[in-house]
C-alpha cells in the first residue's frame, strides 16, 4: 500500500482559526534552505526548495522545474495531477489529493496541509504549503507522485530538529490579534 492510499486529505479551502494559517504577527526563521529533490525525470524535477518555521507550524516551498515549457497544470485530471504529502516520525501523514469538508471545524484533529501561495512561468511552477502543528523529533518526510509525468511515489526527508529549532527563533512582532 502506498503513501497516498491512506493519507488524510489536506485543507484545500481556507479555514478559520490559528492552526489553519501561518501566524500574522510572526516572522518565520529559515529551517532548511537546501533543495530536497523529490523527483527528477527527463522532463521535470520536483523539489522542496525551502522550509520556513513558525511556532505553530511550518511553511514549505515546492518547485516544479520543467526542461521545456510546462503543461497547463490546472487542466490535469485529479488522478494525473501532482500529489504532495507530508509524514511525521510518529506516523501522522496528510496529502493534497482528496476532497475536504466544507468547514475547518469538521476536520479531525491532527495534521494540516494547506496550500498558500503559488506562481511560476513557462518552465517552472512554485507553490507553498502550510503544515501544522510542528513535527515531533525525527524525520519529516515529503512525498510526491505525478502520474502525468510517470513519477511514482518519491520521498525526501528533513530533520525535524532543524524545523523545531528555527521555530523557537521565529520573531514575534506583536501579540496575536484574535479579532
Amino acid at each position: 500500500m502506498g503513501f497516498f492510499s491512506d493519507a488524510r486529505p489536506g485543507l484545500e479551502r481556507p479555514g478559520r482559526g490559528n492552526q489553519w494559517d501561518p501566524p500574522a504577527a510572526e516572522l518565520p526563521r529559515v529551517a532548511v534552505a537546501d533543495a530536497l529533490v523529490l523527483a527528477r525525470t527527463e522532463e521535470v524535477a520536483v523539489a522542496v526548495t525551502a522550509i520556513w518555521a513558525f511556532r505553530a507550524g511550518f511553511e514549505f516551498w515546492l518547485r516544479c522545474q520543467f526542461r521545456h515549457s510546462g503543461p497547463a497544470l490546472a487542466d490535469q485530471a485529479d488522478d494525473q495531477s501532482l500529489h504532495i504529502g507530508v509524514q511525521f516520525a510518529d506516523g501522522r501523514k496528510v496529502a493534497n489529493m482528496a476532497r475536504v469538508p466544507e468547514a475547518a471545524e469538521s476536520m479531525p484533529a491532527g495534521l494540516i496541509l494547506r496550500p498558500l501561495g503559488f506562481g511560476g512561468g513557462l518552465r517552472q511552477r512554485s507553490r507553498s504549503y502550510w503544515v501544522s502543528p510542528l513535527p515531533p523529533v525525527g524525520p519529516v518526510t515529503f512525498v510526491c507522485e505525478w502520474a502525468a509525468f510517470e513519477i511514482g511515489e518519491q520521498r525526501a526527508e528533513a530533520d525535524a530538529l532543524l524545523i523545531m529549532d528555527a521555530a523557537r527563533r521565529s520573531v514575534q512582532l506583536w501579540p496575536e490579534d484574535n479579532g
